[in-house]
């Protein structure tokens, strides 16, 4: 079943970029598109790589726009600078998406005839973001060129991925994830509830049966208890308003090890009705306190809503997502612990 494409009217008229060269490789049985060699500066200091992870029910040629966006605007920053640092992009298609499709109906939803719609959308996404690592460490090999710098950014499936991304792979310092969730917990509930599922409304009270039944069976709790950020940092607490000494110390550790001097730019639609802010407010709250409790950790968040903006990317939050990426690129200065928090 065709979805709304939430980068639809990203780069239409005046906002349109020209495109950028586009080479095609086969890695590790994934085909994969790497844009921008032929823009690289002759002899550049170093090459950043951009990972671009595309929306649910669309394919890897739905991100070349912003491809081309961000590395006119990087090359467009540098421009008579003696000494320049390139830029690349990379997309992909995602798990059972385009040229990988094999079940259409597990990229549905429980409305859309989907039955097993929770596991399938997190083991999908949950599989880009273990592609992209693959992919990172294999790319080298095919363009004659190592990436001393590796930044991610993925919109709706592929803003749940690059959360996935961030706190996973060691090697990517920068993301932004837009349009996607932290939390799949929250986010498979609300859409648990909206869809009037059996295993919601037979408990009492209405949803206390869900995690666990059919519909989120436990094997994927557990998953998501791992992999998840919510459910890998908040729900392991007993307690996440007020964790234990114990419990805080092994936070600490964690968030130390995964996102120490990481910088993520998370963008929203204050409107949004297929994915929530609501749904992953309060992990991002959770974080936010984390961070500025711990002054020590390294950690850049900054948490932008677009009011009246519904499940998209617009224009304002495309041209903000490539000005993060690019002053990431130029920044000099170190990580520092910082949150910012705007409505739009």
């Amino acid at each position: 079943m065709a979805a709304p494409n939430p980068l639809e009217s990203t780069h239409n008229g005046a906002h349109e970029q020209p495109r950028v060269s586009q080479s095609t490789y086969t890695i590790a049985g994934i085909t994969t598109h790497v844009h921008g060699l032929d823009e690289l500066p002759p002899q550049p200091s170093s090459v950043a790589c951009l990972w671009l992870l595309h929306p649910r029910l669309q394919t890897h040629q739905c991100m070349a726009p912003i491809a081309a966006q961000a590395i006119h605007a990087w090359n467009a920053r540098q421009s008579g600078s003696a000494v320049a640092k390139g830029l690349i992009a990379v997309s992909f298609d995602q798990r059972n998406h385009g040229s990988r499709q094999v079940d259409p109906v597990a990229n549905e939803a429980w409305r859309n005839g989907n039955p097993r719609h929770a596991q399938d959308m997190f083991s999908i996404y949950h599989g880009t973001a273990t592609d992209t690592s693959l992919l990172l460490s294999y790319l080298p090999a095919y363009i004659s060129l190592t990436p001393s710098q590796h930044l991610v950014l993925g919109i709706s499936l592929g803003g749940h991925a690059t959360w996935h991304c961030v706190l996973h792979e060691p090697r990517i310092s920068t993301a932004v994830s837009i349009i996607g969730c932290p939390d799949y917990t929250a986010l498979m509930q609300q859409r648990a509830e909206k869809s009037k599922l059996q295993t919601w409304t037979s408990s009492e009270p209405a949803g206390s049966g869900f995690i666990g039944s059919s519909d989120f069976p436990q094997a994927l709790v557990e998953a998501v208890r791992q992999w998840d950020p919510a459910g890998s940092l908040m729900r392991r607490l007993s307690n996440p308003e007020a964790p234990s000494p114990v419990e805080m110390e092994r936070l600490r550790a964690h968030m130390w090890a995964n996102l120490q001097g990481k910088r993520l730019l998370n963008l929203s639609g204050g409107a949004d009705k297929l994915v929530p802010y609501a749904c992953g407010e309060g992990f991002l709250q959770f974080l936010k306190n984390t961070v500025q409790d711990d002054p020590r950790l390294a950690f850049e968040l900054e948490d932008l809503v677009f009011d009246g903006v519904g499940h998209e990317t617009t224009p304002k939050m495309a041209e903000i997502a490539v000005n993060f990426i690019c002053d990431s690129l130029a920044s000099e200065r170190p990580v520092t612990s910082r949150v910012k928090t705007s409505k739009i």
